[in-house]
């Protein structure tokens, strides 16, 4: 990702997770936190008393939020639910203020609140779909403000919409999520971004190390980092897959190698010449072990093999003929098994000169893009490649081989 869109993508998901609210204490309106843009009437009306002292509005600014909380549900087509939850603690006397807010605010479907909302998450549809090349679209989009009590009162309010192909969904099944972030991803000191596997789905990996309840990965419903956090590129990433699907994709080919053939009859006999095989080697071992033992005891000389093989008196070779065969040499386990990932992404630059696009990494590999992906970034971040967006590609490139525009003006 160029580093424009990088930061147009960490502005919109800051502005998404921190638009201003304000609530009115007393007489007056609520509005975002813009001088020029109403959200809602106060529908307190003017305080009754002799004076008609105007009390000052209380703002509830971005960082007068106590939490927001990013809360991206995954389904197996790709698809996303994608929720912001902003929370704030609330006095008592508050609490009539931000019910008032919370009418209004579900009421009026073009709340400067809300219509920023759905503005910015159109951006970061746009950004999403140019840099997976996979087409995207934003929908059903929801809002909620309502009054919790934990046991105190929490002001929250809820907007929501459905990404579609948000995550990348391979062959088998597997949902990928990370690519969408390339370029990174930032939360703040108070923010919190959570993944939650949608049904049929487990969670198989997720990078960087999130917190999770319970004790493995793959029981946890939902797993989550806490700000403040500057994501890599490519992260946070995660693989989920259906665990019943996966199962079966373990078993397939394996189905009927114990069963038997009409009944079960040559499974057992099977089993039982296998028994009696093992028997009879250990058997022959054991008895020419105490046979030689003997034959040294009696001081006797054996006779030197005479490099032809024995024979019965029929002239035919004896059955010992194949047991002392030695067996043949393996294969040569070829180089490029002897390879890390690393090294044959490597050693493919190199062969191209030094400098690839990351589309025919994909294809030279026969690896999904999610994996070259992924590991593209882990060799960026250990210096041994580095990654240049030009347009809608990614030029990986090793050491010395970077294009002009990503040197230093200080090299010579």
């Amino acid at each position: 990702m160029s580093r424009s869109a990088a930061v147009a993508l960490v502005v919109a998901v800051v502005v998404l997770g921190a638009c201003g609210l304000v609530v009115a204490d007393g007489p007056g309106q609520t509005s975002s936190g813009s001088d020029d843009s109403a959200v809602s009437e106060s529908a307190t009306g003017p305080l009754e008393s002799d004076t008609a002292v105007e009390r000052p509005a209380t703002v509830v600014a971005p960082d007068e939020f106590d939490t927001t909380r990013f809360e991206v549900v995954v389904y197996e087509n790709g698809t996303v639910t994608w929720t912001h939850r902003h929370e704030r603690q609330l006095d008592n006397q508050e609490v009539e203020e931000f019910k008032s807010f919370a009418e209004n605010f579900e009421e009026d479907e073009e709340s400067p609140l809300y219509t920023r909302f759905t503005e910015q998450a159109g951006a970061l549809i746009g950004t999403g779909s140019e840099q997976t090349d996979r087409e995207m679209e934003s929908r059903n989009f929801n809002r909620s403000a309502d009054v919790e009590y934990r046991p105190g009162p929490m002001g929250v309010v809820e907007m929501r919409f459905t990404w579609t192909n948000f995550a990348e969904v391979e062959d088998d099944g597997t949902v990928v999520v990370g690519d969408v972030f390339d370029g990174g991803l930032y939360i703040g000191e108070s923010q919190s971004l959570e993944l939650v596997a949608g049904e049929d789905l487990e969670f198989r990996e997720a990078r960087p190390e999130p917190e999770y309840p319970g004790t493995s990965l793959e029981a946890a419903s939902s797993v989550t980092w806490s700000g403040e956090h500057e994501f890599l590129d490519g992260r946070p990433y995660a693989v989920l897959e259906d665990p019943d699907e996966a199962a079966a994709g373990a078993n397939e080919g394996t189905e009927g190698l114990l069963t038997p053939v009409e009944g079960s009859t040559w499974l057992v006999a099977g089993g039982l010449l296998v028994a009696l095989g093992i028997g009879a080697v250990v058997a022959l071992a054991w008895y020419r072990s105490s046979e030689g033992a003997a034959e040294e005891r009696r001081g006797t000389d054996t006779p030197e093999p005479s490099g032809e093989p024995a024979t019965n008196g029929a002239g035919t070779t004896t059955a010992a003929e194949g047991a002392g065969a030695a067996p043949g040499e393996p294969d040569p386990i070829p180089e490029s098994e002897l390879m890390t990932d690393e090294d044959r992404v490597v050693r493919l630059i190199r062969e191209n000169g030094g400098r690839m696009k990351q589309v025919n990494i994909v294809e030279e590999t026969g690896w999904s893009k999610s994996k070259v992906s992924m590991l593209l970034s882990e060799m960026e971040d250990q210096g041994t490649v580095s990654k240049l967006r030009v347009g809608r590609e990614n030029i990986v490139s090793l050491e010395g081989f970077e294009p002009e525009a990503t040197k230093s003006p200080f090299e010579e």
